[in-house]
């Protein structure tokens, strides 16, 4: 099995190129991107395995507007689990990947423990899921909830050599 890369040290300029290419154009052919990046398809291909085994690479989705959809509403929603164990932090985590309404769900550092994102067809159906969730952990929580009103910004929106170009002078500032 492929040992998996550590974070960016492990990662040179052409998996940076072929992420880039990915993460902005998931759709694109093989033999494109073995255009851009300067590599033979098969090469290409060799090297995207090889990030798919380390799990840099995760999946390849599309950048889809879920409010475009017929009756999809969106809510940002913070939760604090009360009387936060590991066991009880690790069954909320299983309940929302079983929850298909949830659609993100990250655990967080500071006065909160979870951010998730939850589509519904309207507030009383949002409201359903948090009820559903928590009869589903046996865990309280308080939430706090932000309707969506406008996506401005996605993650396939961004330049991932950008992103890691930031990354690379913060860390080398800080050393």
């Amino acid at each position: 099995m492929a040992k998996k890369p550590s974070r960016l040290n492990d990662i040179d300029r052409i998996d940076l190129n072929i992420l880039a290419a990915l993460f902005s154009r998931a759709r694109i052919s093989k033999v494109q991107m073995s255009a851009e990046v300067g590599l033979s398809a098969s090469r290409c291909y060799e090297r995207m395995r090889h990030l798919e085994q380390a799990e840099i690479i995760r999946g390849y989705h599309a950048d889809i507007d879920l409010t475009g959809l017929p009756s999809c509403m969106q809510f940002v929603v913070e939760i604090k689990l009360l009387n936060y164990t590991s066991a009880r932090s690790r069954q909320f985590e299983k309940v929302a990947l079983q929850t298909a309404e949830i659609i993100s769900c990250q655990s967080v550092l500071g006065q909160i423990d979870y951010v998730i994102v939850v589509v519904a067809a309207s507030v009383e159906k949002y409201q359903t899921v948090i009820a559903d969730l928590r009869a589903a952990t046996d865990n309280e929580f308080e939430f706090v909830t932000f309707p969506i009103s406008k996506a401005i910004k996605s993650p396939g929106q961004s330049d991932l050599r950008r992103i890691v170009g930031a990354l690379t002078l913060d860390n080398s500032a800080s050393s």
